[in-house]
């Protein structure tokens, strides 16, 4: 009979300790792999998020005709009244038989002599933002970042009713969020203010440009609602951090240009 040998115990720990090192080099390739993978997946579903983000806010704000407050993370605006969910295009406010979308004077006040203040009651519909006689601005919206959250906002006020009501989540794991407002030289209103002579009227110009030169007070932030008829554009800068890493998967900057912006506030 013969006997087959066996395994020695210096063998048997070689053997372990060859297949220790091969299970630790593959488990490292595994989680390198995976976390790859998991990279690759939460930079797609982050850039389509802020896709789906943009395409929210820039409908929002290219239709702002008049920029009411404005900071890094804030922006309220007033938009005309075929932005409210309640307006009908067919419809004929005034009864002169011409429907409303296609009427420069939905409320026929545009021949009407109001005092300064009150101005903004009447006028063709890009100058008048009370179209249903009430008193109240019709149609206001606000855009905001909630830092703590991560999450972004638009919200909407018809007839100044209370901010909330329409509220609704334009995007969420949002790790970076900064607007800010330009002006042009080539507007009217621009042309003296242009400080470094760049053609663009940043934010600090806006402000810093005091009387006699322009309308700002200097004081960092742009608080007066002359100063804010300077701004023609608004800069967007987006980041998403889908995997809460710390790190954005995805950052994206864009230019809004609403054009009636300038055009009412000549």
């Amino acid at each position: 009979m013969r006997w087959s040998r066996g395994w020695t115990l210096t063998e048997l720990l070689v053997g372990m300790a060859i297949m220790a090192v091969a299970c630790a080099a593959f488990a490292s390739l595994l989680k390198y792999v995976m976390r790859a993978t998991t990279g690759v997946r939460a930079q797609g579903e982050a850039q389509e998020e802020a896709r789906q983000a943009l395409m929210k806010v820039e409908e929002a704000l290219a239709h702002a005709n008049e920029i009411r407050v404005a900071s890094n993370t804030f922006v309220e605006f007033v938009v005309d009244l075929d932005q409210s969910p309640n307006y009908n295009p067919d419809g004929d406010m005034d009864g002169d038989g011409i429907p409303d979308y296609r009427d420069a004077d939905r409320d026929s006040d545009a021949s009407l002599l109001m005092p300064a203040t009150a101005q903004w009651r009447a006028g063709f519909n890009l100058q008048d933002d009370d179209e249903d006689g009430d008193g109240k601005i019709d149609v206001m919206r606000r855009l905001w970042w909630d830092k703590p959250e991560r999450k972004l906002y638009l919200d909407m006020s018809l007839d100044e009713e209370a901010w909330g009501g329409r509220r609704q989540l334009a995007a969420q794991n949002v790790s970076t969020f900064t607007l800010t407002y330009f002006g042009s030289k080539a507007n009217a209103l621009g042309r003296l203010i242009d400080l470094n002579g760049d053609g663009d009227v940043a934010f600090d110009e806006m402000d810093r440009a005091v009387p006699t030169t322009g309308m700002g007070n200097n004081n960092g932030a742009l608080d007066l609602a002359n100063e804010r008829r300077y701004i023609t554009y608004v800069r967007i800068y987006l980041g998403m951090d889908k995997n809460r890493d710390g790190k954005n998967e995805y950052v994206v900057e864009t230019d809004v240009y609403p054009p009636l912006l300038p055009l009412k506030s000549r």
